[in-house]
Order: structure tokens, then C-alpha cells, then sequence
């Protein structure tokens, strides 16, 4: 069962990474901008903006431009960026970890916060914790992502100076040997304690200013399934034959309850990745969202399409992972 899921959300991704090819394509070179001019710059000859159009194939017809692009993406050739002159390869692999780094631990903050106070606020329904939660749940819908991130930014590092204002790591620290990209991690495999403390640091901010609203849904779904659950008989003989109140929650209420939670977890990744773009332009951090805004202002349609493109793989990949795990929450599913 799980194979033939597998296979067939593959070949839908295949359908969906075509589709949204062709309207990124599309939208992008609607804009009433020519790319060779910003490359060559204002004062630029005819002559020179047409040996640019020519060298990065924009003299051609907008359908063979495409088709020309799309083969290289087969082979995982994104050609070259407008703006830095270098693949965009290349320019994924310097950016794409810090988003990963910085979406991974708001994903897991958002998460490992935001199941156990859903529970306690249906268990304690009504009481301090419980209105502790709902407060939280409004803010973090309410709040737009860049003004919490402002109001961070300005709170502990302009009026307390409790954190770094930004960027991964301060410019007297080296950064720790490439082995993931992730510099936590890497700083731990390479035994630099110091660096890693220090990446630890230039995160708290942003992770937490990314993972509130994700935390805010996570809360309220895990809630809302708890205290459906917790009115079902099964749960009412549970308690009449004598078991532990922990024992009842745990085991027999939260698996059931965290069916529709796991649904909206899922769904909270491109939540993240969207907050990511405003998250890392606040705090100045080098990732993928950051390289798209500069390349959309840039008109640079090689970046812009290869960041669309590997946000929808990592977007629908997750997605996939949450319908495996829908099996082995309830064995009853079938896809």
C-alpha cells in the first residue's frame, strides 16, 4: 500500500512541478522588464544588452525558452543566475541549508510546544493554561510574521540586548567546516563548542518569531481533536475500568486526537517556508528566501524559477511524509 502511494504521489509531483513550471514561466516574463539591461546597466550599448541576450538565450521565442529550460532541469541544471553571474546550482547550495536550519527548528519548536499545550488546554479546559493557549493562538494568527520580527529585533537586541539582531554568525566567527550546511550541527560534528553556542544564539530570534503562528494552528487543532476525543465512549470505559488518567490521555485519546493535528502540521510547512521570506529579510539571514527577493527584484528568471521549484519538491515531499504517517496513526486509511 505505502509503495503504490509512494508511486503515484510521485508521478502527481511530476504533474505539479510541470504545471507550476509553466505559470512561474509565465508570470515572470509578464514583467515589463528586460533582464539583459539591468545586467548590463543603464549606460550600456544596444549592442551590448543584445550580445547579453543572446549568451543567455533571451533573443529566443518564449515557448523554446522554456522547453530549453525545462531539459536542463532533467539534469538538474538550473543555468545561470543573472545577478551573480554563476549556476544557480551553485547558489542553491550556498542558501538552500540556511532555510532548511531555520525552517527545521521552528518546524520542531512549533511542534514539540504546540502538541503538549493543545493537550493541557483540552484536558484543563478552562483554566489558566487553557486561556494561556488561546491567547497564544490569536496572536500568532493575528500577528503578521515581519512585524513580531521587527518588534523582536527591536525588544531583545536594540532595548535589552539579550540577542543578536540577525544574520547566522557574527563576522569575527569563522564559520564551522562545511559537512551538512547546518551550522549547529556542523559545529557539534567538528567539536567547536564556542560556534556552536554562538549559532545557537543568532537563532533563538528567528526561529521563534517563524515558529509562532505555526504554533498558534498546531495548538488549537491539537486542542479542538482532544476534546472530541475525550468525549467518545471508548475514552468514558477507559476511565470506568480504572486506568490512570495518563495512561487514558496518552495512550488512547492523543493518537486519535492528532489525526486532523497531523494533517495541519503538514500543511504548516509552506506556512514556513512562505514566513521564511520575510523571517530572513528582517534578520538579514543568507537563505533561499533572501537569494528569491533579491532575485525577483533582480528580474532573474533562472533564480526565481529554481527557488520555485525546489520549495514545491520540499513542499510536496512533506506532504507525502504526512500521509505515510496517517497510516500508521490509523491502520483503517486506505489511500
Amino acid at each position: 500500500m505505502i509503495a503504490r502511494l509512494i508511486v503515484r504521489r510521485l508521478m502527481f509531483t511530476v504533474v505539479v512541478l510541470l504545471g507550476l513550471s509553466l505559470m512561474t514561466f509565465t508570470l515572470s516574463h509578464l514583467v515589463p522588464a528586460n533582464p539583459a539591461r539591468l545586467i548590463a546597466g543603464p549606460r550600456a550599448s544596444a549592442s551590448t544588452v543584445e550580445k547579453i541576450e543572446i549568451e543567455y538565450g533571451l533573443d529566443q521565442p518564449l515557448p523554446r525558452q522554456y522547453v530549453n529550460y525545462m531539459k536542463g532541469v532533467v539534469q538538474l541544471d538550473f543555468g545561470r543566475s543573472f545577478s551573480s553571474r554563476k549556476p544557480v546550482s551553485e547558489d542553491l547550495a550556498r542558501y538552500l541549508p540556511a532555510t532548511i536550519e531555520l525552517g527545521l527548528y521552528a518546524f520542531l519548536l512549533s511542534t514539540l510546544a504546540g502538541v503538549p499545550l493543545g493537550v493541557a488546554s483540552a484536558v484543563r479546559r478552562d483554566s489558566f493554561i487553557d486561556h494561556v493557549s488561546r491567547i497564544i493562538s490569536i496572536s500568532g494568527l493575528a500577528l503578521p510574521v515581519f512585524w513580531l520580527a521587527l518588534m523582536a529585533q527591536f525588544l531583545f537586541f536594540g532595548k535589552l540586548g539579550w540577542l543578536p539582531d540577525g544574520r547566522r554568525l557574527p563576522d569575527s566567527v569563522k564559520a564551522p567546516p562545511g559537512i551538512t550546511g547546518l551550522y549547529t550541527i556542523d559545529a557539534l560534528l567538528a567539536g567547536q563548542w564556542s560556534t556552536f553556542v554562538t549559532a545557537v544564539e543568532h537563532l533563538i530570534l528567528p526561529v521563534v518569531v517563524l515558529a509562532f503562528g505555526s504554533l498558534a494552528v498546531t495548538t488549537r487543532m491539537v486542542r479542538a481533536g482532544m476534546l472530541e476525543v475525550l468525549d467518545q465512549d471508548y475514552i468514558r470505559t477507559a476511565r470506568a475500568k480504572g486506568l490512570a488518567r495518563p495512561a487514558v490521555i496518552r495512550k488512547h485519546a492523543l493518537k486519535n486526537a492528532l489525526l486532523p493535528a497531523v494533517t495541519s502540521i503538514g500543511l504548516q510547512i509552506g506556512l514556513l517556508l512562505s514566513g521564511a521570506f520575510l523571517v530572513e529579510i528582517v534578520f538579514s539571514w543568507p537563505g533561499i528566501g533572501r537569494y528569491a527577493v533579491n532575485a525577483i527584484l533582480q528580474i532573474d528568471y533562472n533564480a526565481i524559477m529554481a527557488t520555485t521549484l525546489v520549495i514545491a519538491v520540499i513542499f510536496v515531499f512533506l506532504n507525502l511524509l504526512t500521509d505515510i504517517i496517517y497510516l500508521f496513526l490509523d491502520p483503517r486509511i486506505s489511500f
